[in-house]
């Protein structure tokens, strides 16, 4: 399966850039990472997302995460968002709209199957 991980977070003005890539990082085992004025981009392929297959795992929050998974296909796309202050502190935590704090890490994932990435990041 063909797979390409995109997050991205933007930086408040109140903001640490460390913090923002440390939540990042804490998600993601990104290949590449570009720093621009007011965000921070991190893309890889689908190894990039072991660190959240494992965080849904321990968290015991694959159902969930296979629910909005699916609500975000969008072709061959999926798109969530992730809360930016909790993957601070190593948790995965899904955001459904804009109610995080800080601000979300948006994420898009671009794979030539859907439903087999999905079922792959939530297996049991």
């Amino acid at each position: 399966m063909k797979c390409k991980m995109t997050a991205r977070a933007d930086i408040n003005p109140t903001e640490d850039l460390e913090k923002v890539i440390k939540s990042l990082s804490n998600m993601f085992d990104y290949d590449d990472i570009e720093i621009e004025e007011g965000y921070v981009v991190v893309s890889g392929e689908k190894a990039s997302m072991e660190r959240l297959k494992e965080s849904l795992k321990n968290r015991q929050i694959r159902d969930t995460a296979e629910k909005i998974l699916f609500k975000g296909i969008n072709g061959n796309e999926i798109l969530f968002s992730l809360s930016k202050q909790a993957a601070l502190v190593d948790v995965a935590n899904f955001v459904d709209g804009e109610l995080s704090s800080l601000g979300e890490i948006k994420v898009k994932i671009d794979t030539d199957d859907v439903e087999g990435f999905i079922k792959w990041i939530t297996e049991r």
